[in-house]
């Protein structure tokens, strides 16, 4: 048994111990509600519950609907002190009696903060970050610079999160995440799922670090659940945003929602193209047999995503009950190519022979793709407080989805040398299905879960590809490339979890298995496989209030990264003419045991949090490059290794006085990786380090300023290294109409700064890439709300996707 089944099996025992205990009684529940003037519920407000002699005797944060629940042992005045950043503190006596065991308090209203000035309108900022039991949540709701922008650029500002150079997002060097959408998977993996939604209707989001049993085990780096803005009362209401970009971006979405008693129903859309432009540089050498290869390669690379969609749901509120049903439809275009100069140098190492040629190329991917998608659920509230039963179905099937590649490559005469054409059509569906119970417990301050889940895809495709001949002076299909290809992956899972709270001290212990079966079919013989396998995924959570304004949180989980079919698929795609990729139907699943320990405190309108962190990966998924044949390399997805990420995170968010105020995030950590495909006897490892400094101006009525600075510091991959860069953002928003509606300038890499510098080093194999963004990028969002949604006020945000071009 190795290390890490052996801590997964102490891990598991421990916790179906633990499952079986039981929990000490109290003997008296208070329970209640906290709402704003608005008659708006307020989630994470600190709700403390002091005896008469000032001796705290429970602590708690409300939930997302205004609701708080606390216990005491003995009969006696007690004071509820009630605090929330933004808003003035509360306070309520109350008496318990022996005749009454649960008091339930009247609604408790808390009053915003009169931040007025003779001059200057302060508007409060809930530029934060809340912890919770098992997450942290970002308050995206006053990120100016995000405005115009999608999910990644909020989520940037969190500790350790990075973006590379095509806007993908990894975690503490990981990018095996999961998404989801108001608590619901996204069709989407990945980074593609976050830049489909605007971030305009973000209200905030929620990074499940180390997730707990109750969410599917898939994504070593755990969940980043995106909660929507939502209405509450009665009425129309509604958002429209739009953008345009100095690089031809342009968007518009909506949001807008009706309620009427017990019926809510709700409406969304986008429609948009985005774009990425970089200046793109790279040298390769390949030595292959008796050829030495030098190409360097100059151009401009370009990616755009054009995505035309629309939502609609329903919620029908019952005494007991309520039931949720929403449809989607959506079109998506990716387009990623480029105009390419190379100049070749060969070496016949044999004879000493030396030639050279000189070529211009085009080279593009297109992705078409229509996704149909359908949800129901329900959610079933028996007599007793906090007892109920939800379910949810969800399908969607993406039709007709057609992958395109095309290259070619000319002489400077304008005669075609090489080229080739190929088309991927695939079919997907996935279902999934949830059924949870929770019983509370312990007067509500602890509760059983306990659940089922169940998940499939598949994915029915063939590949085909043609490539130029100049013997007949066309283009020629090559059948024995020619792929076919059915997927398909299962799983079943049981999960249970107990959880409690006694005084300041609150746990949450839980075990869950899976069992997955996954076949892929293939016209190649040798990639045709079934595995069948069953895990268990153990998690613990801990909680400590320090007091009310500081608390400890501990959390422990064990995840797998499933690879994505497209890390499988047996054939061979051309990016440009000289990059080839090629699945790898053999690779495994990664493993990962997390830990992490974080310590926050709030003061005033300030916070601060600490954090340390250490994560084990078994069988780490990367892309490997190697050559394949004279010019050419071919990257593939391989297990490379182990991977292991040690340190810490801080993040502090200040008032300095009235008109300014800023927050300072950053993290660093030691990552190493013992190495499968190192070239020499050392294992690669990097001390990684990031900084952001953010300070926000309010420098007239309704006018605020935000200046950004971001340093990313380097990091190390299985075969080489990424420099470090820096850049600055800068923003202003004006507010017009009693704040109904905004307007907004970005200024990207203000003063030109960013590049992206990336090496890879294999065997015969040398290769260095440069990419230099489009800067500075100028980005102008005009946004109006109506009626009772509150006016957007954004968290902010960075995203380092600046770059085009770094996946060659």
């Amino acid at each position: 048994m190795n290390r890490f089944n052996k801590f997964t099996f102490i891990i598991a025992t421990c916790l179906i111990s633990a499952i079986f205990s039981t929990a000490q009684n109290t003997s008296w529940t208070v329970s209640g509600r906290i709402l704003d003037k608005t008659n708006m519920t307020i989630e994470f407000a600190n709700v403390l519950l002091y005896s008469s002699d000032s001796t705290l005797v429970a602590h708690t944060v409300t939930n997302s609907e205004g609701f708080y629940s606390l216990n005491a042992n003995k009969q006696g005045n007690y004071r509820l002190l009630i605090t929330m950043v933004g808003y003035d503190t509360q306070t309520e006596n109350i008496f318990l009696e022996n005749e009454v065991k649960k008091l339930t308090v009247s609604d408790i209203i808390l009053n915003s903060e009169n931040n007025e000035l003779s001059e200057i309108e302060i508007i409060t900022r809930k530029n934060k970050t809340v912890y919770r039991l098992d997450k942290k949540i970002i308050e995206a709701s006053g990120y100016i610079s995000a405005s115009g922008g999608t999910a990644t650029d909020i989520l940037s500002q969190f500790p350790s999160i990075k973006t590379d150079a095509d806007g993908g997002i990894s975690f503490r060097g990981s990018s095996g995440f999961k998404v989801y959408i108001d608590g619901k998977p996204s069709s989407l993996t990945g980074s593609e799922a976050l830049e489909q939604i605007p971030a305009g209707q973000v209200e905030n989001i929620e990074i499940i670090s180390t997730p707990s049993a109750r969410h599917e085990a898939d994504g070593i780096a755990g969940i980043i659940n995106v909660i929507t803005k939502k209405q509450t009362v009665n009425g129309w209401s509604g958002t429209v945003n739009t953008m345009a970009s100095s690089v031809k971006s342009r968007n518009i979405d909506f949001l807008t929602s009706y309620r009427k008693n017990s019926l809510k129903w709700q409406t969304s859309g986008e429609f948009s193209r985005r774009y990425m432009v970089s200046d793109f540089k790279q040298h390769k050498k390949i030595d292959i047999t008796d050829t030495l290869t030098v190409t360097d390669i100059t151009g401009e690379r370009k990616t755009y995503v054009d995505i035309y969609s629309l939502k609609s749901g329903l919620e029908w509120y019952k005494p007991h009950t309520t039931f949720s049903a929403s449809g989607e439809g959506r079109y998506r275009v990716r387009h990623r190519g480029g105009t390419l100069h190379y100049d070749d140098k060969y070496l016949q190492k044999n004879t000493g022979i030396e030639t050279a040629a000189l070529f211009n190329g085009n080279d593009f991917v297109h992705l078409y793709e229509m996704t149909y998608r359908g949800d129901v659920g329900f959610e079933h509230r028996f007599s007793e407080d906090g007892h109920k039963l939800t379910g949810s179905f969800l399908s969607f099937y993406e039709a007709n989805a057609m992958e395109y590649f095309y290259t070619d490559l000319f002489d400077l005469s304008g005669n075609r040398s090489q080229g080739h054409r190929a088309w991927e059509y695939e079919y997907r569906i996935t279902a999934q299905a949830n059924l949870d119970y929770i019983k509370p417990f312990n007067n509500q301050q602890g509760k059983f879960e306990a659940g089922y889940y169940f998940f499939s895809y598949t994915e029915d495709g063939d590949y085909k590809i043609d490539m130029y001949s100049p013997a007949v002076n066309d283009f020629v299909r090559h059948d024995e490339l020619y792929n076919k290809y059915l997927f398909r992956r299962d799983i079943h899972a049981l999960y249970s979890i107990l959880s409690n709270t006694c005084a300041n001290f609150a746990y949450q212990l839980g075990l869950r298995g899976e069992f997955m079966h996954r076949k892929l079919e293939n016209n190649k013989i040798w990639a045709r496989h079934v595995w069948d396998k069953f895990d268990l995924f153990p998690s613990i959570h801990l909680d400590y209030s320090i007091n009310d304004k500081s608390k400890l949180n501990f959390g422990y989980s064990r995840r797998i990264t499933q690879p994505q079919l497209f890390y499988m698929e047996p054939y061979v795609v051309y990016v440009d003419f000289y990059t080839a990729q090629c699945g790898n139907p053999m690779i495994r699943p990664e493993y990962t045991n997390s830990l992490e320990l974080t310590y926050s405190k709030e003061f005033g309108n300030n916070s601060i949090s600490a954090g340390l962190f250490h994560r084990i990966r078994k069988d780490k998924i990367e892309r490997v490059r190697v050559p394949y044949h004279t010019g050419v390399t071919l990257d593939s997805m391989s297990n490379v290794g182990n991977d292991y990420a040690t340190g810490a995170e801080f993040s502090c968010q200040l008032q300095a006085n009235k008109y300014w105020g800023f927050d300072i995030n950053g993290s660093m950590y030691h990552y190493s990786i013992e190495n499968q495909y190192k070239i020499t006897d050392k294992d690669t490892k990097s001390m990684n380090w990031q900084l952001a400094f953010n300070n926000n101006f309010d420098v007239a009525k309704n006018t605020r300023m935000r200046l950004d600075a971001y340093y990313v510091g380097p990091s190390v991959s299985t075969q080489g290294r990424v420099n470090d860069f820096f850049y600055c953002n800068f923003s202003v928003r004006q507010q017009f109409f009693e704040r109904k509606f905004s307007a907004i300038l970005n200024v990207r890499d203000i003063f030109s700064t960013a590049k992206y510098v990336s090496t890879q080093t294999g065997v015969n194999l040398d290769s260095q890439t440069t990419i230099y963004p489009k800067s500075p990028l100028f980005t102008l969002s005009l946004t109006y709300t109506f009626n009772n949604f509150k006016s957007q006020k954004k968290t902010e945000k960075v995203s380092h996707d600046l770059f085009e071009g770094t996946n060659r």
